[in-house]
């Protein structure tokens, strides 16, 4: 989970609406983040603004989700409807298309600010606010009506800059305060297993999970020594929960005397966690699937031993009733992995938040969530 720790922090949203949805991409979804937690989802599908970690819950009031929830409902209608303009705009008669809204802000080390708002269509960029100036800039001609009309709105104009500047700054601030709160440093666990790999070598891995903060080191000891040349790290990853994993891997010698053992470093702890490759184990396991291959290879053996005995007896004729009385194997096809849901974003609500603390109260958490850039659904998209 996030933290107050030094270093910048960015609260970031993403919205997604596609005009052909399939199987695992819904016709809309909207995530928010802080840092890399995803910590809000709403999808098409679900019809429900839901916290990712069991400390969101506590950063907001008890109306929060079903306020978000209504508000999302509203949004998904109008990037569906906005989907149709888009496609007149662009004079598409046919085929998929999106439309993306992502918008955030950051918090830096030397307590500046930033932010930023910006719109696509089919991937590519629509319409952006500019923080400097202050205004619309339309990324392509059919986005000039779009810039044209909201530059005219002064109102939305300033809408834009306080939620980038104020609001959403003090709902970082927010989260971050609640997730230092809520934190505690989580001691990593370590698995360690191997598997064959080419010519005879085996690849020993090293799964490292549920630790937190995000830094840590991993290496592969050969006989206590440290082998960062030859440890090959996947980077930490989320897990999902507020903590991380990592994977670390080795290709060694299976035949050598060597010893290795995953060494882990990381601030919750006092000493190195080491978890040793157990090749004893690892020998057994093998030898256990070759008994398993020999008792099996052994009877098909005396079964084809005694078949052709029985074809030498009984001639050619007796050899095509037994090839008909053999059932084919049906070929298993594995299956294709699931498609990966494509992640965007979560927004917050219409109300700003200007000329108070940074502390948010329970009320406002749950009503400014979507910023006031709500007021161009209706208008924005509309010929003129």
């Amino acid at each position: 989970m996030p933290g107050t720790s030094a270093g910048s922090h960015c609260y970031r949203h993403f919205y997604m609406g596609v005009s052909e949805p399939g199987p695992g991409v819904p016709v809309f979804t909207a995530m928010g983040y802080v840092d890399d937690q995803r910590i809000l989802h709403y999808d098409s599908e679900t019809q429900r603004q839901e916290p990712r970690g069991d400390w969101v819950q506590g950063a907001v009031s008890p109306d929060f989700w079903d306020t978000e929830t209504w508000t999302l409902w509203d949004w998904q209608d109008r990037f569906e409807s906005n989907l149709v303009t888009l496609r007149d705009r662009y004079n598409q008669t046919r085929g998929s298309h999106t439309l993306q809204f992502m918008y955030g802000c950051e918090l830096h080390e030397d307590k500046s600010t930033g932010g930023y708002m910006q719109f696509g269509y089919d991937g590519g960029d629509f319409v952006s606010y500019d923080l400097g100036t202050r205004t619309w800039v339309a990324e392509i001609t059919q986005a000039q009506v779009t810039q044209r009309r909201w530059n005219e709105d002064k109102a939305l104009l300033q809408d834009a800059r306080a939620y980038l500047e104020e609001t959403c700054i003090a709902w970082l601030r927010q989260f971050l305060q609640h997730g230092e709160a809520a934190q505690q440093s989580k001691r990593p666990m370590a698995q360690v297993s191997d598997r064959p790999s080419r010519d005879g070598r085996t690849t020993l891995a090293c799964w490292v999970h549920s630790f937190y903060p995000k830094n840590i080191s991993v290496v592969w000891l050969r006989n206590g020594e440290a082998q960062p040349q030859k440890t090959s790290c996947s980077g930490v990853l989320p897990s999902g929960d507020g903590t991380f994993q990592t994977w670390a891997t080795i290709e060694i010698d299976p035949s050598s005397d060597h010893d290795y053992t995953c060494s882990v470093e990381h601030v919750s702890l006092g000493a190195a966690l080491r978890v040793a490759w157990d090749k004893g184990r690892a020998e057994s396991t093998r030898m256990l699937a070759v008994g398993i291959v020999i008792g099996v290879v052994l009877p098909v053996v005396a079964v084809m031993g005694a078949a052709g005995y029985f074809r030498r007896r009984r001639g050619v004729g007796h050899r095509a009733v037994l090839h008909r009385a053999v059932p084919a194997h049906e070929a298993l096809q594995s299956q294709a992995p699931e498609r990966e849901t494509q992640e965007r974003e979560a927004l917050e609500s219409c109300r700003l938040v200007q000329g108070q603390d940074d502390t948010i109260s329970g009320a406002e958490l749950s009503s400014c969530n979507i910023p006031c850039i709500l007021s161009l659904k209706g208008q924005v998209w509309s010929q003129g």
